[in-house]
């Protein structure tokens, strides 16, 4: 052994560096044999070491190695810890924990869809299409203090676009309400609240209407659908009346055995006239007009009840109580259609009945029906079916290919028609026969209905003028068709005949003693 003169440790004796500081050893010192043997017996085995830079053999606790000086990095590692195992009770919670969370992020992104704007309107437009008044007030607020949202009240509204002629405002209603809720004019759509606190919550909110009633008239009493409202104090009275759910009302003024009511739509949507129409003057002057048309046999309504008949062209109406909105429309109903004229809207100032007139065209609205044939137009194609035939019955003229097929052109089906063969052998009889030279014939139309879509059943007299070939006097005779059937080609413009009736429709008017 020997000892490091820089810090004292004891080292082996074949050390050429301090094994603690790593000073070198200028000369070896030398140990006995016996010493060393002694040393080697009382040290204790451990295991090898070996010097990463020379290879020696080196102590288990040396820093330096002792053959070269070169230091020695001791790695420490860290034991491991043994795992934890978790709890089944641990598990659960953690399980429940990360549920949770998974449950709230997917309710979260379900509200926000399902309490979106346009989601929350689609809802809105399924619940008014059911046209439910319980179902309707239930999404129906008012900011009108004197308005109750009652499905009481909100019936009115229902009763208004569930009738006939306000379907299809309906149905408008709906997709504006669905997709351009600013359009509605009668409701507005506002965020009131939230939805579990956190979605926003809307609305539909009621616009109520005024109804603003005036008269003339003291003491008239006036009602609103029936119910008894005010009786009017002096001849410049006016009285409003509201908050009313949109739809129609029936405006009433009595005053002792006179009469006047009018039926106002208090709605604004799709109306222009609403400014108008909640404005109501009930007076009881009378008027007197007359309406013609181009279809006899048409319904004249006044404000939607039936006041006459169209009859040979026209129908007078006679001393009626005048009312604000007073409206005139012609109605008319075939086998497969329900035709309706434009409406005529009368004013305070005309048709007066005093100053009624029947030959005075102040006195007369006229209304016509789109698409409808006149008796004007009727006599003008019998004009001209008549002349081919007096034309065609002559043996100076022609009668072939051509000209039989501009005969058929008169009549459905063609040349198929059986009336159109009868027409074909009127002709060639006269064509053949020895004494008749040709016949001259005129048609006069008596009356015409129409009794489809381009459909008319025509009354009208034929004057036939027969002309011999000899000096046998001229024969003139005068059949009526009570019911022919006319269809009107509209590709062509122009009438055919469907049949003329057959022959208990065909009667001899005058002989002409033939």
């Amino acid at each position: 052994m020997k000892n490091c003169s820089n810090c004292g440790h004891e080292n082996v004796s074949e050390a050429r560096f301090c094994e603690e500081c790593g000073q070198p050893f200028t000369a070896a010192a030398s140990v006995k044999p016996e010493v060393m043997a002694e040393e080697e017996k009382s040290e204790a085995p451990e295991a090898k070491r070996f010097c990463p830079n020379c290879g020696e053999s080196i102590p288990s606790d040396a820093d330096f190695c002792p053959n070269c000086g070169h230091q020695i990095k001791t790695i420490v590692r860290p034991a491991a810890s043994p795992k934890k195992t978790l709890s089944k009770k641990q598990k659960i919670g953690i399980g429940a924990g990360v549920m949770v969370v998974v449950l709230f992020a997917f309710g979260f992104l379900f509200g926000r869809y399902y309490y979106s704007y346009p989601q929350q309107l689609s809802r809105l437009e399924r619940i008014f299409k059911t046209q439910d008044p319980e179902k309707i007030a239930e999404v129906v607020v008012s900011e009108d203090p004197n308005y109750q949202v009652s499905a009481a009240n909100l019936k009115k509204f229902v009763s208004y676009y569930q009738e006939s002629n306000h379907k299809a405002d309906f149905a408008d209603f709906l997709t504006d309400l669905k997709n351009n809720p600013g359009q509605l004019d009668d409701f507005s759509v506002q965020e009131k609240g939230k939805h579990l606190g956190l979605f926003p919550r809307y609305q539909l909110v009621i616009q109520p209407v005024y109804l603003t009633v005036t008269t003339d008239q003291a003491g008239m009493q006036l009602s609103l659908d029936g119910e008894k409202l005010a009786t009017s104090k002096g001849s410049n009275y006016q009285t409003t009346w509201g908050p009313l759910t949109p739809g129609s009302y029936q405006v009433e003024g009595k005053l002792d055995s006179e009469k006047s009511a009018a039926k106002q739509a208090l709605v604004r949507y799709h109306n222009p006239e609403f400014e108008t129409d909640s404005h109501v003057a009930i007076n009881l002057h009378k008027i007197s007009f007359k309406v013609t048309s181009n279809v006899d046999g048409a319904q004249v309504l006044l404000n939607d009840k039936e006041v006459g008949t169209i009859e040979e062209g026209q129908a007078e109406i006679k001393d009626v109580v005048w009312h604000q909105g007073m409206e005139v429309q012609l109605a008319f109903k075939t086998a497969s259609d329900q035709l309706k004229s434009d409406t005529y809207r009368i004013a305070a100032t005309e048709f007066l009945a005093d100053d009624y007139k029947a030959d005075s065209y102040a006195s007369e609205i006229h209304l016509d029906f789109d698409n409808v044939q006149s008796t004007e137009d009727v006599q003008i194609f019998l004009d001209r079916l008549y002349s081919d035939l007096s034309s065609y019955s002559s043996k100076y003229s022609d009668f072939g290919a051509s000209e039989k097929s501009d005969l058929a052109e008169h009549f459905v089906n063609g040349a198929s028609n059986a009336d159109e063969k009868d027409f074909e052998k009127f002709i060639n009889e006269f064509r053949t026969s020895a004494k008749k030279s040709r016949v001259n014939a005129k048609a006069k139309v008596e009356s015409v209905s129409m009794t489809g879509k381009d459909v008319y059943t025509v009354q009208y007299l034929i004057y036939y003028d027969t002309i011999y070939t000899d000096a046998t006097d001229d024969v003139s005779q005068v059949f009526r068709y009570k019911k022919a059937t006319l269809s009107y080609n509209k590709d062509e413009a122009t009438f055919q005949i469907d049949n003329l009736g057959g022959a208990e429709n065909f009667e001899t008017v005058d002989s002409g003693d033939a």
